[in-house]
């Protein structure tokens, strides 16, 4: 979970409703005031998270000259979904990147973090045509494989099954604040991540964790697409195993960039480089490298 360290949105970054062929979508969204639009960038978050998780990002991005986009995934949050364990497959939320995409005019850039880069994945290999690359940012090829990782997400995922969201959140909460390290965020924060966690639908949330028990590694399927790729990381990421994030970036045929001084949440530790660093890789088509 991302935990971000204001609440106040830069000037020029808005919350919207993004209506799609497959429904409405909550998102914070930026628009360059001067010139034309390079493109779109489409900024999916993770597992518990929010499109606030980028909102640092959002307003960098958009100084470049991108539209920029951070959603809400269906039942994530501040965007409505069923209640309904099918409708929170990889295909469903892959499909309704699709649809966001060609609703925002396609051909949009598009980057994932964590869980978001799995959904980000199966969106490109559902219709590859709409989107112009993909980054996977401190995503991973498949599901963990760390045993006692699992057991917490199988333990959360039958939690939200069996008991009021509220009171999962307050046990995760007690947990979180045993861990070495653990720093209690502002109280505005703080209750911000309350109202975020049980404002989720809680069986969007029980099957996105379960996603991240059983999600199949597609990595090859990705490398046979010719949407552009990129990975990058925090130098300290503590999601994936970082030797994992970049064997899947071998197999895609790219190598992993390291994002100093940042964790699992580069678009909170340090917006700004990692905004560098997509529209660095956003511009670097193959036809405008020196040879």
């Amino acid at each position: 979970m991302s935990t971000p360290r204001t609440l106040t949105l830069p000037d020029g970054v808005h919350p919207v409703t993004l209506e799609t062929e497959r429904g409405s979508f909550a998102t914070l969204t930026a628009v360059p005031s001067i010139g034309t639009p390079l493109g779109t960038v489409l900024l999916v978050p993770g597992w518990t998270g929010s499109k606030e998780d980028f909102t640092p990002l959002v307003d960098h991005l958009c100084r470049y000259g991108w539209r920029t986009v951070a959603v809400d995934q269906r039942g994530q949050y501040e965007t409505a979904g069923p209640a309904d364990k099918s409708a929170y497959s990889l295909a469903e939320l892959g499909a309704d990147l699709v649809a966001m995409s060609k609703a925002l005019g396609g051909f949009s850039q598009l980057v994932g973090h964590s869980f978001g880069g799995l959904v980000a994945r199966e969106a490109v290999l559902t219709d590859p045509s709409v989107f112009s690359t993909i980054s996977l940012l401190c995503s991973g090829p498949g599901a963990f494989t760390d045993e006692a990782t699992l057991q917490s997400l199988q333990m959360l995922a039958y939690g939200l099954e069996n008991l009021p969201i509220e009171q999962v959140y307050d046990m995760k909460l007690d947990h979180d604040n045993k861990a070495p390290g653990y720093v209690a965020p502002p109280a505005d924060v703080a209750a911000f991540l309350r109202k975020r966690f049980t404002s989720n639908v809680p069986t969007s949330l029980a099957e996105i964790t379960r996603r991240l028990t059983d999600a199949e590694d597609r990595t090859k399927q990705l490398a046979k697409t010719n949407v552009r790729k990129q990975v990058l990381h925090g130098a300290t990421d503590d999601g994936w195993p970082i030797p994992a994030q970049h064997a899947m970036a071998a197999a895609l045929g790219v190598e992993a960039e390291v994002i100093p001084e940042a964790g699992h949440s580069p678009a909170i530790d340090q917006p700004a480089k990692t905004a560098r660093m997509l529209v660095d890789f956003f511009h670097d088509y193959p036809s405008l490298r020196t040879v």
